[in-house]
């Protein structure tokens, strides 16, 4: 997909988020309205050191994780002051954040979040401002997890009345007693082992603790499928408005219970992009044809999840191989690419951009991500990611991998046309399968005017390819003087893919082609003959359209040694630097 803008969180209007509050008061009923009224006791002075305030915003948030509506309470000498939120039936959370101006500028100097059940009537929640805490509430007060799926935590302070008070924003550490899953930085509990335990928060100012039991019972069904296919969608970016077509295109060709999609899908509603929820959530595809989002939710996993993040994929694959085991997997990574380099725009971009955190995966820490984890398929709904540089790098976690020399559409990959042959024929051969992806990308008249590039890649065949790689680079390099015009003119006339003054991402076939063009030397042209060779045999399924003709399958580096220059100590950081002379060449390269 196209290279994206970075942009780092924005906060919501008037700063408000998520949840707050508070300690329920009384409860309503018969068929009147629905909803809650939130009340807060201003003082009439504060204690040294005490959390006040002249302003709140009070945020109520619905299941999603958006902002349904706020009220700003900003009187402190109305002594109790209250606002009304009329809401349908169910589970909110409301947050109150504490400022220290009436303006309700810079930033909260307190907060107040709580889960928010509404049922009949109106509930009522009372907070105190400037209140001297005497301890902490964990919300919810106890928790039943099946394994694998997770439960949402939120603390407040209380004063010595047991009235819910503000506590300092980011002031919480969050810990598991009893081993039985993990917790976030941001109270989201995973739970990973059957048992019990205590979700404990500790207000780190005062050294205070509270806590709530947890019990993590066995989850449903482990029936072993055929294929599950993990979908790491990061759509905290601009490509967000993409995201939900290709999961309505999964749920189009999940009717066959031997192919299953799980999603861990991320959304900002922070950036301008757009958003049908906020944070990243964890979802098993169910089949539908409507353009809603028809699937099962099985994780919430609430805000701060980094999806720029090695380790963040890694736990998406051992969660899903844990509770979704099958006897093939494909590993599917849904964002931008950058090849193997870090974009031009933003260092620190090579895959997989969180734009609300400003992070990314770089291709050297592929290996951390994958860890010991074995993929029968490896698919780049990315950009450019199809590269040399970027198959050798999961060469030992990978059977195929399959991708895009080019900038595919934002739409991306089709899924609904790539996986009915999935559907259909799940005994069928994981090499004949990966075709579908070519196929797929070629049968959508909508990209036709695009750049369309799509190939499989048998890692198998990588180190042989590798080695005549080397071999080439090393003809280059003792042949420079008398080759420096022609690898000039292979790097301008070869097929190029995305090309800026510092990406210069060529189709291997190509650049043999222009090499063979402009020389006699008996060396060289046996070691690009070679490279066809072992291409042609790594390269199982590949097809462009008419706008990127001269593509082959598998795109390399071709830079000169000036353009390189900036980013070299990042490309020696790569396996396939390690393993060849290519470096070496690109170094020299005129």
């Amino acid at each position: 997909m196209s290279s994206t803008r970075f942009f780092r969180h924005l906060s919501y209007t008037l700063g408000a988020i998520l949840i707050a509050v508070l300690v329920a008061c009384g409860g309503g009923g018969g068929g009147g309205p629905t909803g809650v009224v939130y009340s807060t006791l201003w003082p009439a002075s504060a204690p040294p050191g005490s959390l006040n305030g002249f302003a709140q915003v009070v945020t109520i948030i619905d299941s999603t994780g958006l902002p349904r509506t706020s009220q700003i309470l900003r009187t402190p000498s109305a002594g109790t002051e209250s606002v009304t939120f009329d809401l349908p039936a169910g589970t909110y959370a409301i947050k109150a954040e504490l400022y220290p101006t009436s303006a309700v500028s810079g930033s909260p100097v307190g907060v107040m979040e709580q889960r928010l059940v509404i049922s009949k009537g109106r509930k009522t929640m009372t907070t105190r401002v400037a209140a001297t805490i005497a301890g902490i509430v964990v919300d919810p007060e106890s928790s039943s997890v099946q394994i694998g799926r997770g439960e949402q935590f939120r603390s407040h302070g209380v004063d010595s009345t047991g009235t819910a008070t503000f506590i300092a924003p980011g002031s919480t550490n969050w810990s598991v007693l009893g081993g039985v899953g993990n917790v976030s930085n941001n109270g989201n509990f995973s739970g990973t082992v059957t048992g019990s335990g205590f979700i404990r928060a500790t207000y780190t100012p005062l050294a205070l603790n509270g806590s709530a039991p947890v019990s993590v019972v066995p989850g449903g069904s482990t029936t072993r499928s055929k294929w599950t296919v993990l979908v790491y969608m990061n759509a905290a970016n601009d490509l967000n408005a993409f995201s939900t077509p290709n999961v309505n295109q999964m749920e189009k060709v999940a009717g066959n219970p031997d192919v299953r999609f799980v999603v861990q899908w991320k959304q900002a509603a922070s950036l301008p992009y757009g958003a049908t929820f906020d944070g990243t959530r964890r979802y098993l595809v169910r089949p539908d044809t409507s353009s809603a989002i028809a699937s099962t939710l099985v994780q919430n996993m609430g805000d701060g999840i980094d999806m720029g993040s090695p380790q963040t994929l890694r736990e998406f694959i051992a969660w899903g191989k844990a509770n979704y085991p099958a006897d093939r997997y494909s590993l599917i990574v849904w964002n931008h690419g950058a090849g193997w380099r870090r974009s031009a725009k933003a260092l620190g971009r090579a895959v997989s951009f969180d734009d609300e955190l400003g992070t990314s995966i770089q291709t050297w820490e592929l290996g951390q991500a994958l860890s010991t984890e074995q993929f029968d398929i490896l698919a780049w709904d990315s950009s450019l990611m199809q590269m040399m540089e970027v198959a050798y790098e999961v060469r030992n976690n990978v059977r195929y991998v399959v991708g895009s020399e080019e900038s595919p559409p934002g739409e991306g990959y089709p899924y609904d046309l790539v996986f009915d042959n999935f559907r259909d024929n799940p005994n069928a051969s994981t090499s004949s399968l990966t075709k579908a992806f070519v196929d797929g990308m070629l049968e959508v008249p909508a990209y036709n005017s695009r750049k369309i590039t799509q190939s499989s890649i048998d890692t198998t065949r990588l180190p042989a390819l590798a080695t005549a790689l080397s071999t080439l680079a090393d003809q280059l390099r003792t042949n420079q003087v008398a080759l420096a015009s022609v690898i000039q003119n292979a790097r301008a006339n070869a097929q190029g893919y995305s090309p800026t003054s510092s990406r210069v991402f060529r189709d291997i076939s190509s650049l043999c082609d222009q090499i063979d063009a402009g020389t006699t030397i008996p060396g060289v042209l046996t070691a690009t003959a070679g490279v066809r060779t072992a291409l042609t045999n790594a390269v199982i399924w590949e097809g462009h359209n008419a706008n990127s003709a001269g593509s082959r399958g598998l795109a390399i580096d071709f830079s000169s040694g000036t353009t390189l220059s900036s980013t070299l100590a990042d490309y020696q950081r790569l396996q396939f630097a390690a393993d060849t002379t290519w470096d070496e060449f690109l170094q020299a390269a005129p």
